[in-house]
């Protein structure tokens, strides 16, 4: 769009429609700079709390994302292909991150645990095995079960089977931030 029509070119003359442009680009040019470290400002707050948000629904959801997100064989599965998309994991988890769509993000850590045969199923008290041969449960996995116990989504026999192999698991140190039996504070290793 342009404010200038011909009759101002005609009247006025090309250089001082040049002079007056000019002028008022040098004196919008700091205004313009503030608001360019303003809206960058306003991004970068925005990207912190969209990922505060990511991280709180994820702990919500029981799911150990800070262990998985260290974890080499999460970073080899998100390269691997989504079947019903035929997207790699990681471009879904990419978008879903900048969708801030939390669900989705969640998803997709669950189905990796899943094929893993990680804890944190109803009515599984985890099957993958740590180097010991024994599996190791996080915190977030522990607190996942008791909430799933609360809903009734499992019953009293699991519940008494994953309480016997809690206190093993606690017992024999296999407890991610577990509580210290001393004051209940996490311990961390």
């Amino acid at each position: 769009m342009s404010y200038l029509t011909q009759d101002d070119r005609a009247n006025f003359g090309d250089e001082l429609i040049d002079l007056s442009m000019r002028a008022a680009r040098h004196a919008l040019t700091p205004e313009m700079a503030r608001l360019q470290e303003d809206n960058e400002r306003m991004r970068m707050q925005l990207a912190r709390e969209v990922k505060r948000n990511l991280d709180q629904a994820l702990d919500a959801a029981g799911v150990p994302w800070r262990e998985v997100d260290r974890s080499p064989r999460w970073l080899a599965w998100l390269q691997g292909r989504d079947p019903l998309s035929a997207q790699t994991r990681k471009s879904l988890l990419d978008a879903a991150v900048a969708r801030a769509d939390a669900r989705a993000v969640i998803a997709l850590f669950q189905a990796f645990l899943q094929e893993e045969g990680a804890p944190g199923q109803p009515g599984q008290a985890g099957s993958r095995p740590a180097a010991t041969g024994n599996q190791i449960y996080t915190r977030q996995q522990i607190l996942q079960m008791a909430r799933q116990r609360q809903k009734g989504l499992i019953s009293d026999e699991q519940w008494r089977r994953w309480e016997f192999e809690l206190c093993r698991a606690s017992a024999e140190g296999r407890v991610v931030g577990a509580l210290s039996l001393t004051d209940g504070v996490p311990v961390t290793r």
